[in-house]
């Protein structure tokens, strides 16, 4: 096989290279001579390739003229493809719908013999259906037939029955008529008794009323020597009016007499007075019970001064029992007032140390009563902290002075709180090691044991107690820190 048009051509341009080269070589006159053999060659080798080159662009030309012949004949047989697969689709889709045509005379063929075969069953079955009812009919009418001779039998054995019957009932209706007669006589007798009974039981009611009347026109202030729970109500009602203490009896009095109504007993001064101190025991009792059992309130205070006498007045909001209502179990939030007190000046230091009295003064009532000894529980200045979440004022800087101590001093209350929960889980040797070290720590504080052992018994006391809440606070801060933030 000749070789191809890009190797000639190859070794065309790698021949003129090398007849480039020799005639370099021969511009010089030594080598002239020796490279003009090599040229010679050269030239002969290279008439060989143009010939090569010749030929090989000859045959390439009959292999394009091949190619086009061909490329035609293909073209021509993919024409005739293209018809070919047009017949064969069409053919295709002939059979295709004569097969589902075939297919659905089958279904039908077997649709009809089902519907004739149910249809031969149908027809048995209703066959043997009449066949059974018209047995069951013959039966029924020989049940009833042997029913109707013994209902017959029956009805004749009734009437002989109800006939006897009829004849006892002749002779217990004439016996009825004699009694009728006998009652009706009683009847006279008891209705002449009756009027004599009518008139004593009028002659006692009208006594009885005059009794009542008696009794109403009366009014009692004591009873068994103490006053009522009634006349402790109108004392209250009439002083929270406004009435002098003085008059308290007066215009009780006066208001019976214009209702015709006497008065029994009297009021002095003093009772009034000792009245009045007891429903405020009694207010600082329920107050202290309320704030018990609320889960949280709210503090709000107001003050203003006369004649350089400064005068705070504070109220505590909560949800409390509505004891209006039947039952006392429906709650809704009331406020309620804590009174108003004098202070020594306008800080809020006062102010929070005022706050701290008056609610130490409710605990200390509430914890002392006999109701508060009840409950089984005791009511601390720590507990009522604890729910304070909010504190209502006016503009006023001092107010809001008022409100950060007491969010500082409700952080120290909750720390003091979880300290004391955290401490009574924990062993007895721990808490003895931490008092060891707090207690080595105040010492060290305090100057060392020398100094320490110089100060008072009351100033160790004080130390020892400021210590002991230290380290309790200390416990509350890391358990505070490790709650989460919802139980925060």
């Amino acid at each position: 096989m000749p070789p191809g048009r890009k190797h000639l051509a190859d070794a065309l341009a790698k021949g003129r290279e090398v007849l480039a080269q020799q005639k370099e070589a021969f511009a010089s006159e030594t080598v002239h001579n020796d490279l003009w053999g090599s040229l010679q060659i050269a030239k002969s080798q290279i008439g060989e390739l143009e010939v090569a080159l010749a030929q090989e662009s000859a045959e390439c030309q009959r292999l394009q003229s091949a190619l086009e012949k061909s490329n035609q004949k293909c073209s021509q047989l993919q024409a005739e493809v293209s018809q070919w697969k047009l017949k064969h689709q069409s053919t295709y889709r002939d059979l295709r719908t004569q097969r589902q045509a075939t297919k659905r005379g089958h279904n039908k063929l077997e649709i009809l013999a089902e519907q004739i075969s149910i249809l031969k069953k149908v027809e048995a079955d209703a066959s043997t259906c009449l066949l059974n009812r018209s047995q069951d009919s013959e039966k029924a009418l020989a049940l009833l037939t042997k029913a109707n001779e013994g209902l017959h039998s029956e009805l004749s054995h009734l009437m002989a029955h109800w006939t006897m019957q009829l004849e006892k009932s002749r002779s217990k209706l004439d016996t009825s008529k004699s009694n009728l007669k006998a009652l009706q006589q009683e009847v006279t007798a008891l209705r002449k008794v009756s009027t004599c009974a009518r008139a004593v039981t009028e002659r006692g009611i009208a006594s009885v009323k005059a009794k009542i009347l008696q009794k109403r026109s009366v009014h009692n202030l004591k009873e068994k020597g103490v006053y009522t729970n009634a006349t402790r109500d109108i004392v209250r009602l009439l002083v929270k009016a406004g009435c002098s203490r003085n008059y308290i009896y007066t215009v009780i009095s006066t208001i019976l007499a214009s209702a015709g109504i006497e008065t029994i007993g009297s009021i002095s001064q003093t009772s009034v007075a000792r009245i009045i101190r007891e429903g405020y025991i009694a207010a600082q009792i329920q107050l202290g019970h309320e704030m018990k059992n609320a889960e949280s309130m709210t503090f709000s205070a107001d003050g203003t001064s006369h004649r350089s006498i400064n005068y705070n007045s504070r109220h505590v909001h909560l949800l409390a029992e509505n004891y209006a209502l039947p039952g006392g179990n429906t709650k809704q939030w009331a406020t309620c007032f804590l009174g108003i007190q004098s202070s020594w000046d306008g800080s809020s230091e006062e102010s929070v140390m005022d706050w701290e009295i008056t609610l130490k003064k409710i605990i200390q009532l509430y914890n002392n009563s006999p109701f508060g000894k009840r409950s089984g529980s005791l009511v601390t200045f720590i507990d009522l902290l604890i729910k304070l979440m909010g504190m209502n004022s006016d503009h006023c800087s001092k107010e809001k002075k008022d409100a950060r101590l007491l969010e500082e001093l409700k952080a120290w209350a909750v720390n003091q709180s979880l300290g004391e929960e955290v401490m009574l889980e924990m062993p007895m040797d721990e808490i003895v090691q931490l008092f060891q070290k707090a207690e080595s720590d105040m010492i060290k504080v305090a100057g060392g044991q020398q100094k320490w052992a110089a100060l008072s018994d009351n100033a160790q006391a004080e130390e020892r107690a400021v210590m002991l809440e230290e380290v309790v606070a200390e416990l509350g801060k890391e358990a505070f820190d490790n709650l989460s933030d919802d139980e925060k």
